[in-house]
C-alpha cells in the first residue's frame, strides 16, 4: 500500500474519531436549559440557553439580553463559547466566554468569564426541553 494512502487513511480516520467524541459531549447538552446566574457584585438573573448544533442562543430574560453563542471548545463533560449579544447590549457586558459543565443529566453549571479570563459570575441551569435525539 502507498505510504500516502496508509497516512491519509490514518488522519482520516482520527478526525472521525475527535468528530465522534464531539458529538457525544453535543449530544448531552441538546436541549434547552433555564435557571439564575449570579454576578460576582451579588446580583441576580435569569438564563435560558437553547442548544440545537450548529445553533447555540443565550437569553437573559430578566435582563432583557441575549445572542448568540459560538463553540470554541468541548470535553467529555463540558462545552465552552464565545458569546455575542444581539439585542439588550447596553443592559449586559459582551464577548464574554461561557462554560458549561455537565453536573447531572438535565443540570449543569454555568459560568461567565470576561474577556480578561476572570469569572465573573455563576449559576445552575437545568434542562427544560431534552433533546430530540433517539441515540
Amino acid at each position: 500500500m502507498n505510504k500516502f494512502v496508509l497516512v491519509g487513511s490514518l488522519l482520516l480516520s482520527l478526525s472521525c474519531l475527535a468528530d465522534a467524541g464531539k458529538n457525544d459531549a453535543l449530544n448531552q447538552f441538546t436541549g434547552e436549559w433555564q435557571g439564575a446566574g449570579q454576578q460576582d457584585n451579588g446580583s441576580q438573573w435569569s438564563i435560558r440557553i437553547n442548544i440545537r448544533p450548529p445553533l447555540y442562543v443565550i437569553d437573559y430574560p430578566s435582563l432583557t439580553c441575549g445572542g448568540v453563542l459560538r463553540l470554541i471548545k468541548t470535553t467529555d463533560t463540558s462545552l465552552v463559547f464565545k458569546e455575542t449579544l444581539t439585542y439588550g447590549i447596553a443592559q449586559c457586558i459582551n464577548h464574554g466566554d461561557v462554560v458549561l459543565n455537565k453536573v447531572a443529566e438535565h443540570e449543569a453549571g454555568y459560568h461567565w468569564f470576561s474577556t480578561h479570563d476572570k469569572m465573573q459570575a455563576v449559576g445552575n441551569l437545568t434542562r427544560t426541553l431534552p433533546s430530540m435525539n433517539t441515540k
